[in-house]
């Protein structure tokens, strides 16, 4: 608790601290297009092997790729 009479100002010369809310409403993410429709399964939820898998793709992408620059560097 503030034992003071000056208001306390936590988010003070934070830039991304909201004070206004209609700027906040019009921010804010919604929930339902928060998730890729690609990565949602029929019931709304989150299609975790999906989601794995193409990590897991990606990762290997991303490794192949780094050890091509690295053979066209010797």
């Amino acid at each position: 608790m503030i034992a003071s009479k000056q208001k306390a100002y936590f988010n003070d010369g934070d830039p991304l601290a909201r004070c206004d809310e209609e700027v906040a409403e019009k921010e804010s993410v919604d929930d339902k297009s928060a998730i890729p429709l690609s990565y949602q399964d029929r019931l709304g939820g989150i299609d975790i092997e999906k989601v794995r898998r193409e990590q897991r793709q990606a990762k290997q992408q991303f490794i192949r790729a780094i050890v091509r620059y690295l053979l066209r560097q010797r």
